[in-house]
């Protein structure tokens, strides 16, 4: 299950444009009037992240579980595709 979240979360970030950024800092006003402000890449950023994790619980509907058939493990694996291609859903319940 983890590794299925991660997978999900790592997808959603990689889809975003790499140039985009946002600005962080704090409320703090510096002596002079001036605020610190530094720009990051948004992808990573902790507002990006943080809308990324409360969407995430609906994307995992999209995963069923397949037992290997060698090993007897349990794994998840996703049922709908990205780009709506179709999958192999052989042993997936």
């Amino acid at each position: 299950a983890c590794r299925a979240l991660v997978d999900e979360l790592e997808w959603e970030i990689a889809q975003v444009d790499p140039r985009k950024t946002i600005q962080m800092g704090s409320f703090r006003i510096n002596p002079d009037g001036s605020q610190s402000v530094v720009e990051v890449p948004y992808a990573r950023s902790e507002a990006h992240l943080t809308e990324l994790l409360e969407r995430v619980c609906e994307r995992m509907k999209e995963y069923g579980e397949k037992l290997d058939p060698g090993t007897q493990r349990k794994s998840y694996v996703r049922v709908i595709s990205h780009d709506g291609t179709k999958m192999d859903l052989a042993g997936v319940k």
